[in-house]
């Protein structure tokens, strides 16, 4: 496969934009939902149309972030010899390194805001956190654990796959100790 640095990034960065563009499209009820009684969360719903706007923008021009990234030397031609197994399971890792960072830092964020909850709810009658925060948490926290699996186990999880397609897994190039043949 041949491509170039600023090809790649590219995509990347609107991959990033549909990403971005998705989750706040997703919490944005949420903002409505839990604004004050009788009120409306301007503030919630102008921050995600700005967040939209930022995500439009980098879905048609990607090539500006893509170009500040790199540099000069992003048209060099990069060429990658892998096959559509070695593709997929690139694409697992990838996908399971980005959920285990997502999980991780959802796991942080929301923990931080219960610890900030829990010191203003000290005052309060019954000084409980509520237990949906806790869910969060749990939810974040097997994210995290999945991401991991998944980014660790893409071998294996390539190997079912293919049994699952009823085709023999493909004979390795790499040996036990992670270096190919060349090396």
């Amino acid at each position: 496969m041949k491509t170039t640095l600023y090809t790649v990034l590219c995509v990347a960065i609107r991959l990033g934009a549909v990403l971005m563009a998705v989750g706040l499209l997703e919490r944005l009820p949420v903002f409505l939902w839990e604004s004050p009684a009788g009120g409306f969360a301007l503030d919630a719903v102008l921050l995600a149309v700005f967040g939209l706007l930022v995500a439009g923008a980098l879905w048609l021009w990607p090539g500006i972030l893509a170009g500040w990234a790199i540099g000069r030397r992003g048209h060099e031609l990069l060429e990658i010899q892998l096959d559509a197994d070695g593709l997929m399971r690139v694409a697992l890792t990838v996908t399971g390194a980005m959920l285990g960072v997502s999980g991780l830092a959802g796991c942080l964020g929301h923990g931080l805001t219960m610890l900030l909850l829990r010191s203003r709810l000290a005052d309060a009658a019954t000084g409980q956190l509520p237990v949906s925060g806790w869910h969060w948490v749990i939810y974040y926290l097997v994210q995290a654990a999945g991401g991991m699996a998944l980014m660790l186990g893409a071998r294996g999880l390539m190997t079912l796959l293919q049994r699952m397609r009823g085709r023999p897994p493909h004979a390795s190039a790499e040996t036990d100790d992670g270096i190919g043949p060349h090396g």
